[in-house]
This record gives C-alpha cells, sequence and structure tokens, in this order.
C-alpha cells in the first residue's frame, strides 16, 4: 500500500515538473537536472570559417629558395606581411616568423616569410657567403645577384598583396636602454611614416604586458637606407623593424615578437588563433 502511493506520490512531482518546464521553456536540460541526471550545456558558436592557407617557393631551384606561406579569411579585412631571417645571425626572429606561419587569422590576410636569407642561416651569419647585406639592398633589381634578386622578389610580393603593414623581425646585441644606439628592444619606424599613432599603441600594448619595466620597448624613428621597412614604404606600405635583445634568452625573445605581432594584428581587427 505504501510502495503505490509512493509511486503515486513520485509520479505526481514528474508530471508537475513536466508542465512547469513547459511553461518555462527551460526544456530537456532542466528536465535532466530534476530528475538527477546531470549534463553540461553546451554552447553552439558561430559556424567555423574556412582559413585557406598556402604555400609559394620563392627563388625556386636556388640556393637562396625559400617558402611564403599565405593564411587568408574569407572575412574582408586587412593584409600583414611578416618578415624573418633577412639576417641570418638572429635567430629569434627566423624562429618566431616559423611560428606565427601556423597561425590562422579571422579576418584578413597574414603573410609569413620566414626565412628570407636561407644561407645566410645556414651558415649564422648576417650576410650569405660573398653577398651585400640583405637589409640594405631595397628595392632590390632582378638583374643583380641572389640578395638583390631576393629583394626584388620581396618587393613584388609587396607591391602584388598590398599589405596595409610589413613588419620586419630582427636582434640586437644589446639593449638600448642601456647602451644608446645598440637598438635592443626597440621599434624603428620610418620618419616619413604616417601611422605614428598606431604605433605608439602598439608600443603602449605590448609594454603593458611586459613586467619588468627594464624589457620595455622603445620607439625610434628611422629606419636604414636599403631596409625592407624602407621598401615597404617605397611600395605604399607601412614598414616597421622589431628589435629584441641578444642578452635575454632566445625563448623570451621569440616570445616577444609574437607578442609584437599578435599585438599588431589585434589592433588592426584581426583575432590570430
Amino acid at each position: 500500500m505504501f510502495g503505490k502511493r509512493r509511486s503515486f506520490i513520485i509520479m505526481y512531482f514528474l508530471a508537475a515538473a513536466v508542465l512547469l518546464l513547459t511553461l518555462t521553456g527551460d526544456g530537456p536540460d532542466a528536465l535532466r537536472r530534476f530528475s538527477g541526471v546531470h549534463s553540461e550545456r553546451v554552447t553552439v558558436s558561430e559556424p567555423e570559417i574556412t582559413i585557406t592557407r598556402s604555400e609559394i617557393a620563392l627563388m625556386e631551384g636556388s640556393s637562396w629558395e625559400t617558402i611564403l606561406y599565405k593564411i587568408s579569411s574569407p572575412v574582408e579585412g586587412p593584409t600583414v606581411m611578416v618578415i624573418g631571417g633577412i639576417h641570418g645571425d638572429e635567430p629569434a626572429g627566423y624562429m618566431a616568423a616559423d611560428e606565427i606561419a601556423s597561425w590562422v587569422v579571422d579576418r584578413g590576410t597574414l603573410l609569413v616569410l620566414p626565412r628570407a636569407n636561407v644561407p645566410a642561416i645556414e651558415k649564422r651569419t648576417r650576410n650569405a657567403p660573398g653577398e651585400p647585406d640583405l637589409n640594405r639592398v631595397f628595392p632590390g633589381d632582378s638583374n643583380g645577384g641572389p640578395a638583390e634578386e631576393m629583394g626584388a622578389v620581396i618587393m613584388e610580393l609587396i607591391i602584388e598583396y598590398e599589405p596595409t603593414w610589413v613588419i620586419d623581425l630582427h636582434e640586437a646585441e644589446y639593449c638600448e636602454r642601456l647602451i644608446p644606439g645598440a637598438l635592443g628592444q626597440t621599434f624603428l619606424y620610418p620618419r616619413k611614416a604616417d601611422s605614428l599613432d598606431i604605433v605608439e599603441e602598439l608600443l603602449t600594448a605590448v609594454n603593458r604586458s611586459i613586467y619588468n619595466e627594464k624589457k620595455h620597448f622603445l620607439l625610434l624613428r628611422g629606419v636604414a637606407r636599403g631596409s625592407a621597412a624602407k621598401g615597404a614604404l617605397m611600395a605604399g606600405a607601412e614598414g616597421i623593424i622589431i628589435e629584441t635583445c641578444e642578452q635575454m634568452q632566445i625563448e623570451e625573445r621569440i616570445q616577444y615578437h609574437c607578442q609584437v605581432v599578435s599585438a599588431m594584428l589585434y589592433t588592426l581587427g584581426i583575432t590570430v588563433y
């Protein structure tokens, strides 16, 4: 008798719960909670966008052969180009660019040339053997030697893809804060370029994330004649050189390069994953 009465009471409360859930619109999840069945509510995100990733061989068949990575979102947005390895003895730049080449962007296009000077990287020297400084040959010369030809190839890419910004990753032996003129931990921005507000915003954002003020970046105006940043300016793009300091551990320098590029993309309205 007691068992039947207990079953009736349980059925009564379950029926009342179903009616209540129907009226409140909580649906099956709430019913599961009421009956003791635990479930995790999953939030359905927006449909994933299809990212196009391609690899483009440059100076194919030569000792300078290298890869340009193109990561594009179908969502309209700016194009940004990142260059590493112009100097072969500055490993944090090209190692960071290697990592950046694996990123995904939610809008616009990210172009990454991690190893612009393969022969110099292989020798761990500033320049390729027997060649001039690649960061002094821009706009390059397609009929010149390998370094001048690579400069011309990079210029052609800038003209073809029309990046809003060209970010060139470098390193210096000492920090500018300790030895003026050493250039480590600096942003080098051309004097005649006119997006200083964006660069200052970028500087503030990056330094805010660095706890040790001695490792903060400084902004310096002016870049060398023939540099990739100067070439970008000639081609109608904004160019900036990021210099980390070799007195820091390699992992930290790579991290700073990645932080700067990520912050620049975010400043331009691009989120990376």
